[in-house]
């Protein structure tokens, strides 16, 4: 049997969100116990023919954050200082979100959305445009993040590798088919 989900009001709403537009991309996980009353949306994001892991965190803060795990292991002893600058030079230049090694050299971006008072209905709205804005990101600069994180040519500047990007013919990203 099923168990029903107790979900807090935001996470309600990005889940009613996704009901009511019949957007079924994501597996949704409570974490028991937490204080935050944390709720999990799992899901990927398709690149480059790769799957790459993605969360939403819902929470009962004024925060809710987008996690998409770009690369695993990525960071090597080899590359270290050559991938953090690089990645340092995309944060110089990216607004929105930032990229990061976590502990098992897997590069992350997150980006954090402000969702304060008790009005959620427009969450689905902000949390999807903030995709685009993601997707985006991916679509013009995921080749050139990982030629260089494999070591497979010279580390560009941010703006050469959206120049780079634009220019080339990768494939368009899909959000588990349910994107538009």
């Amino acid at each position: 049997m099923e168990r029903e989900l107790c979900m807090n009001s935001k996470a309600e709403a990005f889940k009613n969100y996704l009901d009511g537009n019949d957007l079924g991309a994501f597996e949704i996980q409570e974490v028991e116990g937490d204080e935050q009353g944390t709720v999990i949306f799992r899901s990927n994001v398709s690149t480059e023919g790769q799957q790459l892991p993605t969360i939403v965190l819902v929470d009962d803060s004024v925060f809710t954050m987008i996690r998409i795990q770009v690369s695993p292991g990525s960071r090597t002893k080899e590359n270290e200082l050559q991938v953090l600058r690089l990645i340092n030079d995309q944060n110089l230049t990216y607004k929105p979100f930032k990229l990061y090694f976590d502990n098992e050299g897997s590069l992350i971006l997150d980006t954090c959305i402000l969702v304060p008072g008790e009005d959620f209905s427009q969450l689905g709205e902000e949390i999807y445009g903030m995709f685009d804005i993601l997707i985006d990101f991916l679509n013009k600069n995921y080749r050139v993040l990982m030629k260089k994180i494999w070591g497979e040519e010279p580390a560009p500047s941010a703006e050469e590798s959206t120049e780079a990007a634009s220019e080339d013919k990768c494939e368009t990203l899909t959000f588990c088919g349910c994107l538009c």
